[in-house]
């Protein structure tokens, strides 16, 4: 009898685990709001490529299967409504050269990492990504060049589906990266100096005659 109970609890955690298991695909959409700040008077290009546009992370965790974080199909929306608040005009372009654009920004996700609370022995569902970007200017040379982290997190007590979870402190990853970049953009030195040259930007020290 205890040889019988033995072998039905172990059923049962098999099945428990072949229930958490299983692949886990997760394609990221999001309503990211405008930014809400005085927009630069740069015609910005904005290029993203199939790198981009298709970034997908994968992982294998313990009895949670495999996971498909798939972030790229989130970027055009996210980069639209970024653009939309920060610039006075925007479009798309597949080059950084031969346009009538006055710079071209060219983002690109060069890491991404999730937990769950269960690895963390938290609370939260947390998502860190890792951006690079490159700003061109009209004739195709690098302006600048600078990195981004980004994070976001979700709470258990809200998402107790992990899958859920993830997809909501991935958006607020990619949210926290729009709010950082926003903030940060005009800020850079290089660009800055590139905004000044220009006369994009007025002086610190006020208008000038």
């Amino acid at each position: 009898m205890k040889g019988r109970t033995q072998n039905f609890l172990a059923l049962l955690v098999v099945a428990a685990l072949s229930g958490c298991a299983g692949t886990k695909n997760l394609e990221l959409e999001g309503n990211f709001p405008v930014p809400l700040i005085t927009k630069l008077p740069v015609n910005m290009g904005i290029l993203l490529d199939d790198e981009l546009r298709q970034f997908t992370y994968n992982e294998t965790i313990e009895g949670k299967g495999e996971w498909n974080v798939a972030v790229g199909s989130a970027q055009e929306t996210l980069f639209t409504r970024l653009a939309d608040g920060m610039f006075e005009a925007h479009s798309f372009t597949a080059e950084v050269t031969g346009t009538n654009l006055d710079a071209v920004l060219k983002p690109k996700i060069t890491d991404l990492q999730f937990s769950l609370p269960e690895q963390t022995r938290s609370n939260f569902y947390e998502v860190w990504i890792r951006y690079q970007f490159q700003l061109y200017d009209a004739d195709g040379n690098v302006v600048a060049e600078w990195p981004l982290p980004a994070y976001g997190k979700a709470s258990k007590k809200d998402f107790g589906n992990a899958f859920r979870g993830v997809e909501a402190a991935a958006i607020a990853a990619c949210r926290d990266a729009m709010a950082f970049f926003a903030i940060n953009f005009s800020k850079e030195p290089k660009v800055k100096a590139w905004l000044g040259n220009n006369q994009l930007i007025k002086p610190a020290g006020g208008p000038t005659s």
